[in-house]
């Protein structure tokens, strides 16, 4: 499946594009395999921020080439060895905090963030990746870390978000240990949903993603706040907090529309079709 000409925004590395309910955020700059540095950074940001502004039914976030994203650029890191450490500090500042607000950004939105994964998903493009809602990964993708590689920490929320979805002891061991995860170990321990074929990539995420956005859009956004909200509550709040939001479910035209497709023994039209 070819990669349409981008609409909205067009940057360096980073393309932003809408196709009806759709929106796509493109990783492109294949000559290093998508590794970032500042102005990629901030396209990233950029583009998030275009969606938090105006959220569509769907984002898809994807690589325009083999590789989903190596990471940051390390030989942009080693040019900053060559200049003060408070210069060194400023930039790196820039950069972590522009792809930290991204990160928020994508899990803070109210559609679901569907993200393709082929080739290799290191260092911040491992964090990108496990920011988004769904994971499809390529038969050939794989996932690391790899920061404690090069001395450094991990960002981007990688640390956060691998010891929710695997566990402190096996988060632990895959980034301590730099273990690179295959698509079949990542959909065999939870981190993806699905695994195709690397040719059916494209074609399987605009299928997924076409269905999330024919899904009723006021229950999808309720349910991935209550997932994301209730990994740090406790079970009383999180009662409470699915009580008020089915109450105000209920009051919505996807729910008549749901209930009274169910009592007719037809397929609900929820939101727009793509």
């Amino acid at each position: 499946m070819s990669i349409s000409k981008p609409e909205l925004i067009d940057t360096p590395g980073v393309h932003l594009e809408r196709q009806g309910a759709l929106c796509f955020i493109t990783l492109d700059r294949p000559a290093t395999r998508n590794s970032f540095d500042l102005a990629m950074g901030l396209a990233l940001r950029d583009a998030v921020r275009a969606l938090v502004a105006n959220p569509p039914r769907v984002v898809v976030l994807r690589s325009s080439s083999e590789h989903f994203m190596v990471g940051g650029d390390v030989h942009h890191f080693d040019a900053l060895l060559n200049v003060s450490k408070a210069a060194c500090a400023q930039e790196l500042e820039q950069l972590i905090s522009a792809v930290n607000e991204a990160v928020i950004g994508l899990t803070s939105l109210p559609c679901p963030v569907l993200g393709l994964i082929s080739g290799s998903a290191a260092g911040f493009g491992m964090s990108l990746a496990l920011a988004c809602d769904i994971l499809i990964a390529a038969e050939n993708a794989n996932f690391i870390l790899a920061y404690s590689a090069i001395g450094a920490t991990p960002d981007g929320g990688g640390t956060w978000h691998l010891a929710r979805h695997l566990g402190l002891h096996r988060a632990m061991a895959i980034a301590l240990l730099n273990s690179k995860v295959d698509a079949t170990q990542a959909r065999d321990i939870g981190l993806v949903a699905e695994v195709v074929e690397t040719c059916e990539l494209q074609l399987a995420g605009q299928v997924m993603a076409q269905r999330l956005a024919n899904g009723a859009a006021s229950a999808q956004a309720g349910i991935k706040r209550l997932l994301r909200e209730g990994l740090n509550t406790d079970l009383r709040t999180a009662l409470e907090a699915e009580k008020k939001s089915f109450i105000e479910m209920s009051a919505t035209a996807d729910f008549a529309e749901g209930v009274s497709a169910f009592c007719q023994r037809r397929k609900a039209r929820f939101g727009v079709s793509v």
